[in-house]
């Protein structure tokens, strides 16, 4: 079997990564990231417990802004760090 090297700058690679369709993304994705299983399930967890902790609050998290969700999540971590 024949191997060929093509040597690309990384702008085109990137370029070309840009291009993959979602599931060539993600494999992408798990080449350059050998541990994604355990981020995706940290993710998850993640997601799972702010969700909680926004209904012990009577906060629905899917209604906030993304600069909402950020001074929630800052106001949470300093009341930990205060108590």
């Amino acid at each position: 079997m024949t191997t060929i090297q093509l040597e690309l700058p990384e702008s085109q690679v990137l370029k070309l990564v840009r291009q993959l369709s979602p599931a060539g993304k993600r494999a992408a994705l798990f080449e350059l990231i050998p541990a994604l299983d355990e981020l995706d399930t940290l993710v998850d967890y993640g997601d799972e417990r702010i969700r909680a902790l926004c209904a012990e609050r009577d906060i629905e998290w899917d209604t906030l802004t993304e600069n909402q969700r950020m001074q929630l999540v800052d106001s949470m971590l300093h009341e930990n760090a205060d108590a």
